[in-house]
């Protein structure tokens, strides 16, 4: 990590991504949609995420998941 200092900022960032993939995979055929994903080639992370999940990288399904996590618990 003190050699690559990029790498932190970007640890948290991927698990935002990771999240919204998550979410939009829910109810979808897997193998269907990460093959679709993965023929989508090098682009942008926000271009990439733009044709993968039809939104650009965003906290709303995050915080979306959060808000549905407070309703249960009231």
């Amino acid at each position: 990590m003190v050699n690559s200092p990029l790498y932190l900022p970007n640890y948290a960032y991927g698990h935002i991504i990771e999240f919204q993939l998550s979410d939009y995979m829910k109810g979808k055929n897997f193998v269907g949609e990460v093959e679709r994903m993965y023929s989508l080639g090098r682009l942008t992370p926000q271009q990439w995420m733009q044709e993968a999940v039809g939104s650009k990288i965003s906290v709303q399904p995050v915080l979306k998941a959060v808000d549905e996590a407070l309703l249960k618990t009231q």
